[in-house]
């Protein structure tokens, strides 16, 4: 409805840049906000892969730089300096990412402190569907862990050091469970919960598979029943973690919100969300075309260039706001365009994932940047094909023709 509001004429054709500007500051935030959930929304199916009853989450964070101005340095403060950008705000993004249907069920950003933790609580808070959230070490902490878990959702994760994870790595265990004393030193960050020093609480430590170069990771998790949530399962659940990561790096690269250009808070956070949105209708697209698992696929299975699946949707989002004769037919072959372009998956990073149909942009790189990819991935091949092999992503039968 608000589209024909906005640009009563459009089927005469684009409004001018000027014109745009003034539609785009009367438009509010909460309706963009809304129009992000509603595109994951759109995206859920009834059919979904739950794990056991739950649906899996996985969380990740990174950061934005916005203009200086008066108004930016008021709302966020400055960056931290580490990079070199302590001259300009930066916004912390903790994202939401739905691995059944790949889009994003939700978005938080805050100053450039380190609010991590907090956004994920606060996000379970509000969470009226079982979940198991998937993060990564950054977010550490056997506080972190207790007060997730008394949302009534669930956690898995990797910890990273410590005497814990030592001990547990040399037992030679793959899942164990164990009994947590909280501390002053957990509720550190928690002010507002040192009361809660010398709670006990059960956690299960998962052990993955590792090689000799390649050291095994040890992650933590509320799932206790070692029989119902088996240790395997959850390992694999974790290697998909990296999706989010993709995820990031198509919207920084692609829709370019590492560097917003925006002045305005209005329209910085109109863009953050219209990206959500964006990204959320190039992965329906894509989950038309073949919907993600819950499990890693397997090798050899044909996946679409999400790259390119980016490129084409903005003519399904011109399309809906100027709908003109024969447009029907032209997204048509946008969508034959994109069932041609694709990849055949190579679990484990054993060489480069390059699509051919067409060129991507890593083909089109320097010769010297491509034979740095190629050293890259024939470092770890031998090590990422025993994984591949014990992780049932590989054929036993390819180590012989490696």
């Amino acid at each position: 409805m608000w589209i024909e509001n906005c640009f009563p004429n459009r089927k005469e054709g684009p409004p001018s840049e000027e014109a745009y500007r003034r539609v785009c500051l009367k438009l509010p935030v909460e309706m963009v906000i809304e129009a992000a959930a509603e595109s994951h929304r759109q995206a859920r199916s009834d059919k979904d892969e739950l794990y056991h009853g739950m649906r899996v989450i996985i969380v990740d964070g990174s950061r934005c730089i916005i203009p200086r101005t008066k108004e930016t340095i008021e709302a966020y403060g400055l960056g931290s300096g580490t990079a070199g950008d302590a001259y300009y705000p930066q916004i912390q993004l903790e994202a939401f990412l739905d691995l059944t249907t790949g889009t994003f069920s939700d978005m938080n950003f805050d100053n450039g402190v380190p609010r991590e933790r907090q956004l994920m609580i606060e996000h379970a808070e509000k969470n009226t569907e079982s979940t198991l959230y998937i993060s990564d070490a950054g977010f550490n902490g056997m506080a972190h862990v207790f007060m997730l878990a008394r949302t009534g959702h669930h956690i898995l994760m990797e910890l990273k050091t410590g005497k814990l994870v030592d001990d547990f790595r040399k037992s030679r265990k793959r899942s164990a469970i164990i009994e947590v004393t909280l501390t002053r030193g957990h509720l550190l960050n928690y002010p507002e919960h040192r009361h809660l020093v010398g709670t006990k609480f059960k956690v299960r430590l998962v052990r993955t598979i590792g090689t000799n170069k390649l050291r095994s990771r040890v992650l933590i998790t509320t799932l206790l029943d070692e029989k119902l949530y088996n240790w395997f399962d959850l390992v694999r659940l974790y290697l998909q973690r990296w999706r989010i990561e993709l995820a990031f790096r198509h919207l920084k690269s692609q829709v370019k919100i590492e560097h917003i250009k925006k002045t305005s808070l209005l329209r910085i956070r109109q863009l953050l969300w219209a990206a959500i949105i964006f990204y959320n209708l190039a992965a329906s697209i894509r989950n038309n075309l073949k919907r993600p698992k819950l499990f890693p696929e397997k090798e050899k299975i044909k996946i679409f260039c999400f790259s390119f699946i980016l490129d084409m949707s903005k003519h399904f989002l011109s399309a809906a706001i100027f709908p003109q004769r024969g447009q029907k037919m032209y997204l048509e072959r946008c969508v034959k365009a994109m069932r041609n372009c694709w990849f055949l998956y190579e679990p484990w990073r054993i060489r480069p994932k390059i699509c051919q149909f067409p060129s991507s942009v890593f083909t089109r790189c320097k010769s010297t940047q491509r034979e740095a990819e190629f050293r890259r991935c024939e470092a770890v091949k031998e090590d990422m094909i025993l994984l591949g092999i014990a992780y049932g992503m590989i054929s036993p039968k390819r180590e012989k023709t490696a």
